[in-house]
């Protein structure tokens, strides 16, 4: 009986590639590793991935490309410092580099650093014009207390991505930030009512309710597979939410920071 074929995996094949580059001068084709790397961060296996961005750096030297796919294999493995010092060192090469404005705006806003994210997003934003960088950008804004240019940031997102509900929904947050209740409250009914809403469209319907000063309404509002006391109990926190004494602390208990990811 044969025996079934081994295919080594791309974590393999790089410890192999490593322990036969440190056993040898001979360097590991670069292409060849990047597209591993990409490969493995595909997989999720992120800490990998940035192993072989690091190797590709030492044996080829500065690149502000590979610098960028190191910092974004570090912020997806929850290194936003490490990773924020890998866009800086891309944006050593490139100052103007805009993959690298928005990994370093990325790992500033989950460093807790809104306002020093803000300036770099404000400059990414404009020139990749995607639903990423126009979601981070109105994270920032929204965390920094300008919620109504949030608000604008979150419908540039959605301009270019109609369908998400997401970004729907962070518009409406924002909406609600700046005061803009009707609009808010329409559009997260909106939302509400696709059969691709999930619970945490239903939950954001209920935040801007309150935020509305329509807490009575938030209370009918059926929410599937929700208990009553829980329901209680988010109507509550988002009452206390509607007290916090300004627009960049409600942004930060409505998880609007999660609009980075």
């Amino acid at each position: 009986m044969s025996r079934p074929a081994f295919v080594a995996g791309p974590s393999l094949i790089l410890s192999l590639l490593l322990s036969a580059c440190a056993a040898t001068p001979v360097e590991i084709d670069e292409g060849r590793l990047l597209n591993l790397a990409k490969d493995v961060d595909q997989q999720g296996d992120h800490a990998t991935a940035a192993a072989m961005y690091e190797r590709a750096l030492e044996q080829n030297g500065p690149s502000a490309d590979i610098q960028v796919r190191l910092g974004n294999a570090l912020l997806a493995s929850g290194e936003p410092q490490a990773a924020a010092e890998a866009f800086r060192a891309a944006l050593a090469e490139d100052i103007h580099f805009a993959p690298a404005l928005l990994g370093l705006g990325t790992a500033q806003l989950r460093l807790g650093q809104p306002e020093s994210a803000l300036r770099n997003l404000s400059l990414a934003a404009p020139e990749l014009d995607s639903v990423a960088a126009w979601s981070r950008l109105g994270a920032a804004q929204a965390l920094a207390g300008q919620p109504a240019r949030a608000a604008s940031a979150f419908a540039n997102a959605v301009a270019l991505e109609p369908r998400d509900l997401d970004a729907q929904a962070n518009l409406a947050l924002a909406e609600a930030l700046a005061g803009e209740n009707t609009q808010a409250i329409a559009n997260m009914q909106r939302i509400t009512g696709s059969p691709l809403a999930e619970e945490r469209h239903f939950r954001n319907l209920i935040l801007v309710l309150v935020l509305a000063g329509r807490s009575d309404e938030a209370q009918q509002v059926d929410i599937p597979d929700l208990s009553a006391a829980n329901r209680l109990s988010l109507i509550a926190s988002a009452e206390h939410i509607a007290t916090l004494p300004d627009a960049a602390a409600r942004a930060r208990a409505l998880g609007l920071a999660s609009a980075s990811n």
